[in-house]
């Protein structure tokens, strides 16, 4: 039996961040480690309520579309170079996000400072009524290198004793991936809403209805740009923030091309598999 999802006006860790009750979900968080028989040290205690400064500063939750994944997968290590940019351009932003590869349940809570991405890994199926993070990361990336070579020093804090996953660098890459193309890429934001419950009293009995909840996006990128193609000499692709008059920065891809010939416009799935665009 497939299990369906959580309202996220229901999530504890949603309802935290956008103030929907008083709860104290760090102090929660800690006194169910310790009723499990956990050890919470300085460390861990610090990590748990430093998401204290998230709270009431957290942009809407954002979901990316198999489409963006996908181009994304295919497209690795193709930003390293703007990973200091990007973090120095949006510092002191939160976000929360979720891709459709992570398992149900699982939210990225993200916050900027100082040239340090701080991610933490929500799971919101450990616990029947709580929300739980299992990882705490640190990242803070160490030069303008593209591709293989650029270095991002990293701290990685298991919440939880017993915590095994592969690939926690997956979730660096991804939130800052997503980060460069939301700033400078040309990029689709498809607006959700969401239903909560609320309990009113009316002629002196209580009822339940339903009004409007916590607003979603759904993120998707589209970048164009000129390429070329000629029998002159050959021009690897690769992307590029082009500088635009008005002060501000864009994202583009550059297509592989012969330099001198003929011009049309492409996008990167274009680039990549030859008719695939994003929806």
């Amino acid at each position: 039996m497939i299990k369906k999802a959580k309202n996220i006006n229901d999530i504890t860790l949603f309802r935290y961040l956008f103030n929907l009750d008083n709860r104290n979900l760090p102090q929660s968080i800690i006194n169910w480690c310790q009723n499990k028989g956990m050890k919470v040290d300085t460390d861990r205690a610090h990590a748990i309520n430093e998401l204290a400064y998230v709270r009431g500063n957290c942009r809407n939750l954002v979901t990316f579309s198999r489409s963006f994944v996908e181009t994304m997968d295919k497209s690795y290590m193709k930003f390293t170079q703007f990973h200091i940019d990007i973090l120095k351009e949006l510092d002191n932003e939160n976000g929360i996000v979720r891709s459709p590869y992570f398992i149900e349940g699982c939210y990225v809570v993200y916050s900027i400072k100082n040239g340090c991405l701080t991610l933490w890994v929500f799971q919101d199926n450990i616990d029947k009524y709580l929300s739980i993070p299992t990882y705490y990361i640190c990242a803070s990336p160490k030069d303008k290198i593209k591709g293989n070579g650029h270095e991002i020093e990293c701290m990685v804090m298991p919440l939880l004793d017993g915590c095994m996953e592969a690939n926690l660098r997956d979730y660096i890459d991804m939130v800052l991936d997503y980060l460069c193309l939301r700033q400078w890429a040309e990029v689709q934001l498809r607006k959700g809403s969401t239903l909560a419950k609320k309990e009113i009293k009316k002629n002196n009995k209580t009822q339940t209805v339903s009004v409007p909840g916590l607003e979603y996006y759904q993120f998707d990128s589209k970048w164009y740009t000129e390429i070329s193609n000629d029998e002159s000499f050959q021009v690897s692709g690769h992307f590029r923030l082009q500088p635009y008059g008005d002060g501000t920065k864009r994202l583009i891809w550059i297509n592989e091309f012969t330099k001198n010939g003929y011009h049309r416009k492409a996008t990167i799935d274009k680039v990549k598999d030859g008719d695939i665009t994003l929806e």
